[in-house]
């Protein structure tokens, strides 16, 4: 009987052992990356390369001009936040919009950040992880 419960707890084990091993990642993005476990504590944020400042100069540089000439870091009539997932490579693998500003100035923005270089990943531990990151543009009008 002994023998009979040790190679049932055994065998479960196992199953289980197997099926975790081949349990899907958390995320997977349509190009490409994978995030097997996203972070909402960081030691490290994510963030775009070279600053706030050089990520409104992407916008000002890469947006419909209509749009870029209204964005302003500080002043704010109109707000759009976006959310990013980005990998621990820096990819973006996926975007939301949170706050909307017009259905032309969301896909605008929308596609701007498809152009973005990599992003500097988030940290724990010293340790490149998988976390989100707010973009947050102002616009006059």
């Amino acid at each position: 009987m002994k023998k009979a419960l040790f190679l049932f707890v055994v065998g479960v084990l196992s199953f289980v052992s197997a099926s975790a091993q081949s349990a899907p990642p958390f995320y997977v993005s349509p190009r490409g990356g994978v995030c097997d476990t996203v972070y909402n504590k960081v030691d490290v944020s994510a963030s775009y390369p070279g600053g706030v400042e050089e990520m409104y100069y992407f916008f000002h540089k890469n947006l419909d001009p209509k749009y870029a000439n209204e964005l302003h870091p500080n002043i704010t009539s109109k707000r759009i936040m976006v959310k990013l997932l980005v990998s621990n490579e820096g990819k973006i693998l996926d975007q939301k919009v949170l706050v909307k500003v017009s259905p032309e100035v969301d896909s605008a923005v929308l596609n701007v950040i498809k152009k973005f270089p990599a992003m500097v990943p988030g940290q724990v531990k010293g340790r490149k992880i998988c976390s989100y990151y707010i973009v947050a543009l102002n616009f006059l009008n």
